[in-house]
């Protein structure tokens, strides 16, 4: 009685056992399908962010003023691993966001990267009219280098070559580059930023006539920058292989009232006496502009009057523009970096005759700027 008493309990001991393991095991099933459903993977990859704080004001413009990126992304070997674009719309502007980030997923490793800058998308650019900044890029496994940028130019009728811009302004353009590897690891995002450099740039000139000032008329004038910067490598250094004629893309009178008396023209006209004084005005866009060691090698502004065909003006325009360096907090700027920083200068002439006597060269930065008299003398 005894030994059937034991077998009936050893029996139940084992029936448990195994009902209990059987939900455990089930129970685990349950857990890792759990797991496996709810729990995503660890992200991985890198977020490049962008800023615009490479001008003379010190502050980030990017959301601003930048409307479409194009980014390379080149393994540790130099070999492009992916190439990447975004814009802005106008149904969405995500370049606007101050936190917005271009995410890369790659495997872990060291990358670097080239940026190009638009003020939107590049391919609309390219469907507009007018001188277009054209790229030559790197294929898949290409390398940095392949990467160029070329400003249209064609041959002129009467010798030389110049910008077609068509009377329209030039695309802005900026440069950026990884300063140094960024590393990916794995199961984590890589944070790197990149700062952009402004490559175009926006020159305003005025003529004012100091003994006839309702004589000026921007008609009786040719203009002209010639400068040697039609292609920009990989590394924003300049190719400067061809030399370029830049003409205005517009030019244009304006009239301020004045106390001066009745004036003769040069034609031998009276002004009538109506106290009228006159302005001529011409906007260039260049491409980026260097500081050279040999004063031959900078780009040069010339104004020619067209009736007698002498040059009014003729000046180093790499240098008078770098003496803006005025005031205390860009003074420490090297003439290069300051020609970086800057993007819209303005200089006014003030004429005598078939020369000038003086010019204010103005840079303009947001609401300030600063001035420089700058007096007639071979520059």
């Amino acid at each position: 009685m005894h030994t059937a008493r034991k077998h009936i309990i050893d029996t139940l001991r084992n029936v448990m056992l195994r009902c209990f393991g059987g939900l455990l095991i089930s129970g685990a099933a349950v857990s890792c399908s759990m797991m496996v459903e709810e729990l995503p993977p660890c992200p991985q990859g890198l977020d490049l962010h962008f800023k615009y704080d490479y001008n003379l004001e010190r502050a980030d413009m990017f959301t601003a003023h930048v409307g479409g990126v194009t980014v390379w992304l080149f393994d540790e070997g130099g070999n492009l691993v992916v190439k990447q674009s975004q814009s802005n719309t106008a149904a969405d502007s995500p370049l606007k966001s101050h936190d917005y980030a271009m995410h890369f997923d790659v495997a872990p490793g060291r990358y670097t990267y080239l940026v190009t800058g638009w003020q939107k998308d590049y391919e609309a650019c390219l469907r507009e009219p007018g001188a277009k900044f054209r790229m030559k890029e790197p294929a898949t496994g290409g390398r940095p280098e392949d990467l160029t940028i070329t400003l249209d130019h064609v041959a002129l009728p009467d010798g030389g070559i110049g910008v077609p811009h068509l009377g329209l302004p030039l695309d802005t353009l900026w440069h950026g580059m990884s300063a140094k590897p960024v590393e990916v690891i794995l199961d984590e995002v890589a944070h790197d930023t990149v700062s952009l450099v402004r490559d175009t740039k926006h020159i305003n000139v005025t003529l004012r006539d100091v003994d006839l000032p309702s004589a000026t008329d921007i008609a009786d004038y040719e203009m002209e920058i010639v400068d040697h910067n039609a292609r920009l490598a990989w590394d924003n250094s300049v190719d400067e292989s061809i030399e370029l004629i830049y003409t205005p893309y517009r030019t244009w009178n304006t009239e301020d009232k004045t106390d001066t008396p009745q004036q003769t023209t040069r034609s031998g006209e009276e002004t009538g006496g109506s106290g009228i004084g006159q302005m001529a005005h011409a906007d260039f866009m260049t491409s980026r502009i260097l500081w050279h060691e040999q004063a031959s090698d900078d780009a040069i502004l010339t104004v020619k009057n067209k009736e007698t065909g002498a040059d009014v003006i003729r000046v180093n325009l790499a240098d008078m523009l770098s003496r803006l360096r005025v005031s205390d907090d860009i003074r420490r700027y090297t003439p290069q970096e300051f020609l970086d920083r800057g993007y819209d200068y303005k200089i006014t002439f003030y004429l005598k005759g078939d020369s000038w006597a003086h010019a204010y060269v103005e840079v303009s930065v947001g609401v300030l700027s600063w001035a420089r008299r700058v007096q007639f003398e071979e520059l």
